[in-house]
């Protein structure tokens, strides 16, 4: 009996960490930000205890930091509090964080106890040296690495979310002239078994999934060709779905890949 229960019990587990991709996916959700500044958006969050999506731009302190609830629907605005890049929900720490431009740092966004980041930012790391290059978007894997694309090189540059120091650089198995065809500021992280590194086609509306240890090319997602996409920035991912921001509508459009 306790056999088949232990059986039972690693089937469950089984079925439920198994992702199935959505090559062809279509939009899901819709984000709409309610305050008027800002033109990159940089990074979309899901804070799944509480069921709500944070939306945050580059640029400048001042500018909108919007909270949405499962559905997409508008539940509180306020600023982001600093000039940041990338932008992560971090679930061992319960906070929103968020590297940001140059020698800014990383942050910390504090939330009250409906979930809405009203307490103020802290500082949880100074320096430049935190990513490769001042305008890029960092990725956090939720357990203890950051990690970016350096444009530079074509490949990905790894740090460590304790103390900010570099860990290694990973060559992304692509061709030069697809490379240069990907947004120049943001990768996204999945998770997802050996399709962890996500990099945005913006010219052809696609996704490249790469494999985070040997960075071989593993999976091709394809966009809709009403998608907007975009050479930097607007580009995110959380909760299995990735986002891009429509500046001219104002909106994160959400597009479901994994189920």
């Amino acid at each position: 009996m306790l056999r088949s229960l232990t059986l039972l019990s690693f089937l469950i587990l089984a079925t439920s960490s198994f992702s199935q991709l959505i090559k062809y996916p279509k939009a899901s959700i819709t984000l709409k930000i309610q305050q008027s500044k800002g033109t990159n958006g940089c990074g979309v969050a899901y804070n799944p205890s509480k069921g709500l999506y944070y939306a945050t731009f580059a640029g400048n302190s001042e500018f909108p930091l919007e909270v949405f609830d499962k559905n997409g629907n508008p539940v509180f605005q306020t600023t982001v509090g600093n000039d940041i890049r990338g932008f992560w929900w971090n679930a061992k720490t319960k906070e929103l964080e968020a590297n940001c431009y140059g020698n800014g740092g990383l942050i910390a966004m504090k939330l009250n106890d409906q979930g809405y980041p009203s307490l103020g930012n802290t500082q949880v790391l100074e320096g430049k040296t935190l990513q490769p290059n001042d305008n890029t978007c960092g990725a956090f894997d939720g357990k203890k690495l950051l990690h970016y694309f350096d444009n530079n090189s074509l490949s990905m540059a790894i740090y460590s979310r304790k103390d900010g120091s570099y860990q290694k650089g990973v060559l992304f198995d692509i061709e030069g002239f697809l490379l240069e065809k990907c947004n120049a500021t943001s990768l996204i992280y999945t998770g997802k078994k050996k399709m962890e590194i996500g990099l945005l086609n913006f010219r052809d509306k696609k996704i490249y999934l790469f494999n985070k240890k040997s960075g071989e090319l593993t999976a091709t997602v394809f966009l809709p060709q009403t998608a907007i996409t975009h050479h930097a920035f607007r580009f995110a991912y959380c909760n299995n779905t990735v986002f891009l921001y429509d500046v001219n509508n104002r909106e994160w459009k959400g597009y479901q890949i994994f189920e």
